[in-house]
């Protein structure tokens, strides 16, 4: 009968391998289209029907915090619709200004203060960046408005209409609708803008494609919707050009360097802000349906010393379950200076230590350490020393049938080696 394999033991002991009463599962060939989080367990397969419901539970399971969402776009869009709903002679921009666009503002103001959440910081920032890139903006619009007189300032006109006063007669009117339409122009249309932008960053993911994209999509974003709503808003209402500015090749030119500017800013402001996504509650669209081609994941340590288990690291490519198994760096022991080199751990392959000012004679015997483990971390070793004789010259030659490798000791006098505590005066 023939002898059964034998397979090696982990500790070093042999051991009989023992056949496997059935073969393994096979591992997976794909991964599920959508899996759902938050609570919600188990796998949607794919389809529309499918999508629909989970877009149903988590509207469901996050309603409230999607209002609040809306409520903040809204009060950030509102300043630039209520400019275009007068225009268009839909509505007085004092009384959007007085129904809608203050009480909202002051609700959202409220929230933020006695129940703030995460996103919110996220919305500080884009109107924070938006004012800045309309205060630049505005560097360059009034020095074509005032210095080179290329065309007129609307801004003033546009604080009259939301003061209700458009007639000349009041003399204060013009002072006052230029401190109310600039204030107007930074805090809502320009801080409106950047949430928005902001916004539209932070749930699309977009800055996983770098600074020049974020830079791109800005400039885009200030031309398309921004300066096309603009113009279309001249063009196309009656008396648009009369309320506003004519359309001429001039201002047509200098409102779109303008908003150039504007986006480039704003853009700059984006890819500046590093913990942009932290503060989204949600994934990116971007990453719902990220696959192979979208590169390996980062895995952090465990300890902040870098020391821990092998990270597995996806790799991507076409197999999106390939991993690769990265292991760290073992932890420095204790005793080691810091910034000094490393000490090179003790293996069998390093070769016998020679133990300077030690009696000739076989090797010392090593016994390990205690510890409930042992190896090359497992603490100090201890090393029986033999007594040494007192007669004889120095250094003793080595006696007959001695191990080849031990030989005759140096003298300290010629070794690095500092000398043991109660032997300084023999040589």
């Amino acid at each position: 009968m023939a002898e059964p394999a034998r397979s090696a033991h982990p500790l070093g002991r042999p051991g009989v391998a023992r056949p496997f009463a059935r073969p393994p599962a096979p591992w997976p060939s794909a991964v599920p289209s959508a899996v759902s989080f938050d609570g919600l367990a188990g796998e949607l397969p794919d389809g529309p029907g499918s999508r629909r419901e989970a877009v149903h539970a988590f509207v469901a399971e996050h309603r409230a915090r999607l209002l609040r969402l809306g409520l903040h776009l809204l009060v950030a869009a509102l300043p630039l619709l209520a400019i275009s709903a007068h225009v268009f002679g839909i509505a007085p921009m004092n009384v959007t200004a007085g129904l809608l666009v203050v009480p909202l503002t002051l609700v959202t103001l409220l929230l933020g203060v006695f129940s703030p959440s995460g996103e919110e910081r996220l919305l500080l920032s884009g109107a924070m960046w938006g004012v800045l890139a309309t205060l630049v903006y505005d560097a360059v619009r009034l020095d074509t408005v005032y210095l080179l007189g290329w065309w007129g300032d609307f801004i003033p006109r546009v604080g009259t209409w939301i003061l209700g006063s458009g007639s000349a007669a009041d003399a204060g009117s013009p002072v006052v609708g230029a401190v109310v339409g600039y204030l107007w122009r930074y805090v809502g249309d320009g801080g409106g803008i950047g949430i928005a932008f902001f916004v539209l960053v932070a749930a699309t993911g977009l800055r996983r494609w770098g600074d020049r994209a974020t830079v791109a999509a800005s400039v885009t974003f200030a031309v398309f919707p921004v300066w096309t709503g603009l113009v279309a808003t001249v063009a196309l209402a009656p008396r648009g050009q009369q309320q506003m500015f004519p359309l001429t090749p001039a201002t047509v030119l200098l409102s779109l360097v303008g908003h150039l500017v504007f986006g480039l800013v704003l853009g700059l402001g984006c890819a500046r802000c590093r913990r942009l996504e932290e503060y989204w509650p949600w994934t990116p669209l971007l990453d719902l349906r990220r696959g192979a081609s979208a590169g390996p994941v980062p895995v952090r340590p465990a300890r902040a010393d870098g020391w821990g288990p092998p990270a597995l690291v996806t790799t991507g490519g076409d197999d999106p379950e390939r991993t690769e198994i990265r292991p760290l760096a073992p932890p420095q022991p204790a005793g080691a200076r810091r910034g000094g080199a490393r000490p090179r751990p003790l293996d069998a392959a390093s070769g016998p230590v020679r133990v300077l000012d030690m009696p000739p004679g076989p090797a010392p015997a090593v016994r390990a350490g205690p510890g409930p483990r042992s190896g090359p971390w497992s603490g100090p070793v201890p090393i029986a020393r033999q007594a040494r004789p007192g007669t004889g010259p120095w250094p003793h030659p080595a006696p007959p049938g001695a191990d080849p490798w031990s030989g005759p000791v140096r003298s300290r006098a010629t070794s690095s080696a500092k000398p043991p505590p109660g032997r300084t005066g023999r040589g």
